[in-house]
């Protein structure tokens, strides 16, 4: 499947701005704004953290919200609102470490091994920075613990990553510390940024769960592999593969619908739905 290419401007690639197809018609735009709103008006919450915990006096040079970045977190927790990841540049972590045993020397800017006390100190920094983030956004003082999420079987989508870029007193060098944001946990910001639900449907039970979202899953194309290939396989492996005739719409693994695929203006639609029996 091909679109018609329509190009009728000079902007640069790298400066359009992607719509994706599960982000329309949800207040996924206003997340960026909302987070460095956040951070303007509490540019010291993080920066008084490391103060008062590390003897490093850091202040926030600006907030970047990414799309994608393609270094993985170094650290995953998990929350009842949904997943962050962290990772911090290693000029800031070992500053910070020189300062917390009172150095008082620039830090080393040659890449030695990374040692325990740095693996330590990260550690402690992402449980404790991701904490002061969390409750920033979400503006709730009782935000439930992060826990470690360590599942090398699970691959996590990461809708945004935050930037937070500091700079040092001591160093005067800029560095950043990286939030990354899965879908759930952006999914409860969209809810808290789109308002309180209409009052005439509390009445109603019928009506409150004709309300509850229903995610839909689309399966697109399917294979069968030797587990012995599949085994095999690599990050960055291509595998041929054909699209469905007539893909499935399933809601929690389970049959609902069979209908058409085909593409207008870059996007992809189902259509000519069809009821699933089932047995």
């Amino acid at each position: 499947m091909t679109g018609h290419s329509k190009v009728q401007h000079a902007v640069p690639v790298e400066q359009l701005t992607r719509l994706k197809p599960s982000k329309l018609g949800r207040h996924y735009h206003r997340v960026p704004q909302y987070i460095r709103e956040v951070f303007a008006k509490h540019p010291r919450v993080i920066s008084d953290y490391f103060l008062r915990n590390y003897r490093i006096n850091l202040e926030l040079l600006r907030v970047v919200v990414h799309e994608q970045r393609e270094a993985d977190p170094g650290r995953i927790y998990q929350g009842s609102s949904g997943k962050l990841g962290f990772s911090i540049e290693r000029s800031l972590l070992t500053e910070a470490l020189e300062c917390y045993y009172g150095g008082s020397s620039r830090p080393n800017l040659s890449t030695p091994p990374v040692s325990s006390s740095e693996q330590r100190l990260s550690t402690r920094l992402g449980v404790d920075v991701s904490q002061i983030f969390l409750r920033a956004v979400l503006a709730n003082d009782d935000s439930d613990e992060l826990l470690p999420h360590d599942n090398d079987y699970e691959e996590v989508c990461w809708e945004y990553v935050v930037e937070l870029q500091f700079t040092s007193h001591t160093s005067a060098q800029p560095a950043s510390l990286f939030i990354h944001l899965d879908h759930q946990l952006v999914d409860e910001l969209t809810s808290r940024l789109s308002g309180p639900i209409a009052p005439s449907s509390l009445g109603n039970p019928a009506q409150q769960l004709q309300q509850l979202p229903v995610r839909l899953s689309c399966v697109l194309t399917n294979q069968q592999l030797p587990l012995a290939k599949v085994l095999e396989l690599k990050v960055g492996d291509i595998l041929q593969t054909r699209l469905l005739e007539r893909c499935e719409v399933r809601v929690n693994q389970q049959k609902l619908f069979r209908g058409s695929l085909f593409e207008e203006d870059g996007c992809l639609y189902l259509t000519s739905l069809e009821s699933v029996e089932q047995p």
